[in-house]
């Protein structure tokens, strides 16, 4: 494990007639200055069998490692969600505390993981519980992600050229020229360079399209948006007819209802209460799964 360029090592050393931890400490600090040494007491836990232990070492291998995949993620989702300001490494706590002081002044937690419960039982304890905070933060990265992506889509339809961008913020009441049973206004996107053959050939691309009704309503730097007036029953042929001359209706219904932006407004809101909370649920599980994880260490050195 490592935290800023610090490794720690989790190291079981035998009894001896000396003090072992002494003996390490004058090795390894007083006489090379190697390293920094703190006890990591181990609580006795129920041994069992050889065979008990000979199996369970295998799965705690794996275990171990599922573990601090889970960890990391939530350390990870955390530190995509938090701004570039922000502290990353000061947001990560243990039981309140910095990892530092959580590992070198590591106390077994009795009420979480007691141990009157077999190995066996513990190492399951542990694995479930941190299987649990895995499958909850799919979910809520899985929500909030797609709440993102909805907001983006919502942000694309106000860019782009006019063949592709959301007409409703251009659209207004006054370019309805017509709208009723009969009668409607059609959106056609023309591309600038052929704006001339638009005006000299949109009256007469079919029947019944209204004469003098086209009027330019906005331009980008390669296109321009006219609405122009038919009969309703021209309206496929007209369409058909644009195509063939490299001119674009586009599919749009004029909604003098629709509040232009409040759908964005609320996928903002929504997405900033749920990365709230998000950012929330990580900094309280990113301990429960670093405590979990560091007393399945501790096991582990005591099988």
């Amino acid at each position: 494990m490592s935290d800023e360029g610090k490794s720690y090592w989790l190291i079981s050393a035998p009894k001896t007639n000396e003090d072992t931890f002494n003996t390490l400490q004058k090795k390894t600090t007083d006489e090379s200055d190697l390293s920094l040494n703190y006890k990591f007491p181990v609580p006795d836990l129920k041994v069992g069998t050889l065979d008990t232990l000979m199996a369970l070492s295998d799965d705690l291998i794996k275990v171990d490692g599922q573990i601090e995949n889970v960890t990391k993620k939530i350390a990870g989702q955390l530190f995509d969600l938090l701004d570039a300001k922000e502290n990353k490494n000061e947001s990560l706590t243990v039981n309140n505390d910095n990892i530092d002081k959580y590992l070198t002044f590591f106390r077994w937690d009795e009420a979480k993981f007691p141990t009157s419960q077999s190995l066996k039982t513990l190492t399951e304890l542990i694995h479930s519980q941190v299987a649990k905070l895995d499958e909850e933060l799919r979910n809520k990265a899985g929500e909030y992600n797609s709440i993102s992506h909805s907001l983006n889509q919502e942000e694309r339809k106000g860019t782009g050229n006019l063949l592709s961008r959301d007409l409703s913020d251009i659209v207004k009441q006054e370019h309805i020229t017509v709208s009723s049973e009969y009668m409607e206004t059609l959106f056609v996107v023309v591309p600038r360079n052929i704006s001339s053959e638009w005006k000299a050939k949109y009256e007469k691309l079919t029947q019944f399209v209204i004469p003098r009704s086209a009027q330019v309503i906005k331009e980008d730097n390669d296109y321009q948006l006219w609405a122009v007036s038919v009969f309703r029953k021209v309206v496929d042929d007209f369409k058909n007819a644009c195509r063939e001359n490299k001119f674009v209706v586009r599919d749009f219904t004029f909604d003098p209802v629709k509040n232009v932006g409040a759908d964005k407004k609320k996928l903002e809101a929504e997405k900033d209460k749920l990365k709230k909370n998000l950012v929330r649920w990580c900094k309280t599980n990113f301990s429960e799964a670093f405590v979990a994880w560091i007393h399945l260490k501790a096991i582990r050195v005591f099988v």
